[in-house]
């Protein structure tokens, strides 16, 4: 799958994350999981020196569909999307799902409309 990024204007990790949290429920999508990387690699004995946090989203209805036509598609459930910090500030990123490789439209139209939905998350948290 190809990564989608672009940079956001908020200089505070917090705020950004609280921010796209926001974006991901005005959007019908439910946070399911939280990946703190700092948090993780330092229970671990690591240190990251870098603000690095990916969530695991999902909208039901079209996880459901997707499901419903091809099973085997569960491996690329939840979406992805997540901020990192870069040596320029904060950059949220996310899984672009519409290049997900199937060969049933029925899934590629779906693929590409959970895209839709995610590019205007990170637009909308890179124009904050």
């Amino acid at each position: 799958m190809k990564i989608v990024e672009k940079k956001i204007k908020i200089k505070d990790f917090e705020i950004a994350k609280s921010n796209l949290k926001d974006l991901v429920s005005s959007q019908n999508f439910a946070v399911l999981a939280e990946y703190d990387f700092n948090a993780i690699l330092k229970s671990k004995g690591k240190n990251l020196d870098k603000h690095a946090i990916v969530f695991d989203v999902c909208n039901a209805p079209k996880a459901h569909e997707i499901l419903a036509l091809s099973p085997i598609e569960g491996i690329n459930l939840p979406c992805k999307i997540g901020i990192f910090e870069e040596s320029d500030g904060y950059h949220v990123a996310y899984l672009d799902p519409k290049t997900i490789e199937v060969g049933d439209e029925r899934l590629k139209s779906i693929f590409k409309e959970v895209s839709g939905v995610l590019g205007e998350i990170a637009l909308k948290l890179s124009e904050i």
